[in-house]
Order: structure tokens, then C-alpha cells, then sequence
């Protein structure tokens, strides 16, 4: 287990079989690869995970992240908080011939409900990489305040100017 109670990971076809469930809060600390992403690590990922079968009967979880994350605003690089409230199922097929067969049907029905990956060999997901990735999938690309105070920059002074002292080179005479 985790620090936050979070199992440290799951057979997806027990897990669904079973129903497992599982909410709480996880630091944001714990997140290794996300902490680069942000400013600062402190506060928490509130999570639920609800494991069952897919509509086609293949062991899936429901994963519910939500969080208010600090990253870097791009325009004016101060702390800008970003709101996550992030949904979405994954489904574990058994091999690489059936995860192209979805594929393939998804892109044909224009449906994002389920994102199908092949089942792991051993049949073990890590459940807090799995949380990270999609939290950091869930951060946006740019991300930056709705208005920002963009720093002005100084003006410089005629006679400050860096190339001030050429200028007086061209006139003297040899």
C-alpha cells in the first residue's frame, strides 16, 4: 500500500470481477513524474477507482481524479492554479490482435469512452503510475492565467544605448 491507503497495484480481471472500489486522497508528493510539472507539490489528488467489465466484457476501471494543481504560467512564468476534474475508463484486452480490433471499431463508431490497453504480463498494473498518468495527461498543454500582467519591459535611455560609443567612432577622423 501507499502512503495514502492506495493499493500499490491490481490484477484487472480480479479487480472487475471483485468490483473493486476505492476513493480517498493522495498526496500530490507522491506523484514523482508529476511533481516536475508543477511549481509545488503540496495538497492532494482526490481519487476513485471503480473496477467492473466494459460493455464488451473486458475488465476495465473508472478512474475520477480531481485536484488543484500549481504550474508555471507560460506567459508571465508566476504560479497559475490549474482546476483538474478529470474522468476516464480504461479496459485491459488480452492481446495485441484484439486491442487493433477495438481500435479499429472505435474509430469507426467516433467513440472516446474507453481507452483499451493490452493486459500486462504479469497480469499487475501499478495503480499510482497508473493514477499519475493520467493526471499529467489531464494538465494542459500551455498552461497560463486568464489575464496576466505580462512584465514591461525598461526602457533604455538614448545615451545608454550599448552601441552609443560606435556612433561616436564614426565621426572622429583619422
Amino acid at each position: 500500500m501507499s502512503s495514502a491507503g492506495l493499493p500499490e497495484s491490481f490484477d484487472p480481471t480480479v479487480a472487475a470481477r471483485e468490483a473493486f472500489a476505492w476513493h480517498g486522497d493522495v498526496p500530490v508528493s507522491d506523484f514523482k513524474r508529476l511533481a516536475d510539472l508543477l511549481v509545488g507539490t503540496s495538497g492532494a489528488v482526490k481519487v476513485s477507482l471503480q473496477a467492473a467489465y466494459s460493455a464488451d466484457r473486458q475488465p476495465a476501471m473508472t478512474l475520477k481524479l480531481s485536484a488543484y494543481l500549481e504550474q508555471s504560467c507560460q506567459r508571465c512564468l508566476q504560479p497559475v492554479t490549474v482546476v483538474i476534474d478529470h474522468e476516464h475508463t480504461v479496459a485491459w484486452v488480452a492481446d495485441e490482435a484484439a486491442l487493433e480490433r477495438l481500435d479499429a471499431l472505435e474509430e469507426d463508431s467516433d467513440a472516446d469512452t474507453v481507452e483499451y490497453l493490452p493486459m500486462p504480463d504479469p497480469a499487475r498494473v501499478n495503480t499510482l503510475a497508473l493514477v499519475e498518468d493520467e493526471l499529467m495527461l489531464s494538465l494542459p498543454i500551455v498552461p497560463m492565467h486568464a489575464d496576466c500582467a505580462l512584465p514591461v519591459p525598461e526602457t533604455v535611455a538614448e545615451d545608454d544605448h550599448p552601441f552609443a560609443a560606435l556612433a561616436q567612432l564614426k565621426t572622429l577622423k583619422h
